[in-house]
């Protein structure tokens, strides 16, 4: 908040307007720590970057440019109108104002319409404060005309719901169940990003309990898999928990959430995570050959708990690299040339010392291999 502060105080020095808004005035107010603080300011993006020595354009076309100060960037946007969703997502046209209360007339929801001076005054047009209070998410204006601006803000505010354990007033949520098919429109990538933060909210099921009742679900990838029983889900801060349940309580493979662009490391995960779930037991192998992430999934939707790492860090060795033989040793034993021999071998001698059937010693790794392989030869 410090370098906000400092950003807000030369944008009025050069005579500018400029205040702190968004979701930092709303953590503010709920005694939360702010993460993200965002300014808004009534000079133009090319006026607030002669004001810095560092700034970078992420978003200049729409007044967005970030100030670097300290190694730390925060965004700074001029007071704008927008208008003429006709993809649902983005203006067709934007326009740079003087007025504050025009710019927070354009954002979502009340709690997010609020603003904050350098003194930690609030700017409170549309009842935010109140909202906040009372634990309503409600549009600003017409929530219809919010939701035809860009639908993904009927997510936004399913994910509020569970991430503030708030309820969404009835105007707002009735036009979410009217206009829920407008969530076709938007990016898997933008869907996907707001359902990855209801996973690790407060609350998910009260987002996945309006997810169903909106019937916003319907429209999405899958839609049907989110229909389970949600109060079970015991949340944790990786996302990936609360696609791992969605896919365990449905009995399905990660085949029905392809259409949601994991990650090529996430897919895997997951993955593993379903095939150590239907594991009958796990010996120190399966701690062995499953990462940390993968088995903690696998334990995220049961009663049972207790450390993988625990369990993990008690084994012989973490990887192959730490054994203490290598396949050039048995090329030089065996005087054989590189093959597919060489793999079989190595996981055999690996998975011994896992096992602590072997110790991880040159010597002992030496005859018992030795004696091994000319066994079955």
């Amino acid at each position: 908040m410090k370098r906000a502060k400092y950003i807000i105080k030369c944008l009025k020095e050069a005579g500018f307007e400029a205040y702190m808004v968004g979701g930092a005035v709303r953590d503010y107010l709920r005694g939360v720590v702010p993460h993200d603080i965002d300014v808004a300011t009534s000079a133009a993006p090319e006026q607030v970057k002669a004001l810095f020595e560092r700034s970078i354009d992420t978003g200049i076309e729409h007044g967005t440019v970030m100030i670097l100060i300290e190694g730390q960037g925060i965004e700074v946007t001029t007071f704008r109108t927008e208008s003429g969703y006709s993809d649902n997502r983005r203006p067709d046209k934007v326009e740079f104002v003087n007025s504050l209360h025009e710019d927070l007339k354009r954002r979502d929801f009340t709690i997010n319409s609020m603003a904050m001076t350098e003194q930690m005054a609030i700017i409170d047009p549309f009842g935010g404060q109140e909202d906040l209070a009372a634990g309503i998410i409600r549009a600003v204006g017409l929530p219809e005309e919010r939701f035809a601006e860009d639908a993904l803000r009927m997510l936004r505010a399913i994910r509020f719901s569970g991430q503030l354990d708030f309820q969404i007033e009835l105007k707002t949520l009735g036009a979410i169940k009217s206009h829920a098919t407008r969530i076709q429109s938007v990016a898997i990538e933008r869907i996907k990003a707001e359902l990855d933060k209801v996973m690790i909210s407060s609350a998910p099921d009260i987002s996945m309990t309006y997810l169903v009742e909106t019937r916003l679900n319907q429209f999405l990838p899958s839609g049907g898999l989110f229909e389970v029983d949600w109060s079970r889900y015991t949340r944790t801060d990786d996302p990936l928990a609360g696609w791992f349940y969605l896919l365990n309580q449905n009995g399905e493979t990660f085949a029905a959430l392809r259409e949601y662009r994991f990650s090529n490391q996430d897919k895997k995960d997951l993955q593993r995570a379903l095939e150590a779930k239907g594991l009958s037991e796990w010996d120190a192998w399966v701690y062995y050959s499953f990462t940390e992430r993968q088995l903690t999934l696998a334990l995220s939707d049961s009663d049972a708990r207790h450390s993988v790492r625990e369990q993990q860090e008690a084994l012989p060795i973490r990887s192959k690299s730490e054994l203490a033989a290598n396949g050039r040793d048995l090329m030089e034993w065996t005087e054989q040339k590189a093959g597919p021999w060489l793999k079989e071998w190595t996981l055999l001698i690996e998975k011994a010392v896992v096992e602590r059937r072997l110790a991880n010693d040159k010597e002992h790794i030496k005859d018992w291999f030795i004696d091994e392989y000319h066994r079955h030869a």
